[in-house]
């Protein structure tokens, strides 16, 4: 298993380059969608809920079950940090970042992607308790 004595900071260090690959991916995937399917902001959820859904259901499943029990929660949130902070940029710099979504949709996708964020955090929490 991943984190079997190697060392906790390179451990945290590979889950956040791995974040920052799986966040560089989802975007480029959001940035070339044409703007016709980005017009409505049911569209905006969508669209950024299949992306962003389907990459934390399967870093959660597949990062939870290689990584030691002791280093789970940690190597989670190496993983979700950087995404969190780099969105945070994309949804202030929105125009310039996405500029195939209407300027209003900023918030919107702001709002989305920390609460997604927070739904792969939890996961970790209860994923990583201890047995009663």
């Amino acid at each position: 298993m991943v984190g079997e004595g190697a060392s906790p900071l390179l451990l945290y260090l590979w889950f956040a380059a791995r974040g920052s690959f799986v966040w560089a991916v989802s975007t480029l995937i959001l940035r070339l969608l044409p703007p016709g399917w980005v017009d409505r902001p049911a569209w905006t959820l969508l669209i950024s809920g299949a992306v962003s859904g389907a990459g934390l259901v399967v870093a959660t499943l597949f990062f939870v079950r290689k990584v030691t029990p002791d280093h789970r929660l940690g190597a989670l949130v190496a993983f979700v940090a950087p995404q969190m902070l780099l969105d945070a940029g994309v949804t202030a710099l929105f125009s310039l970042v996405l500029p195939n979504f209407p300027i209003s949709h900023a918030p919107l996708f702001g709002a989305f992607v920390l609460w997604c964020y927070a739904v792969m955090l939890t996961t970790a929490v209860i994923a990583t308790r201890p047995p009663p």
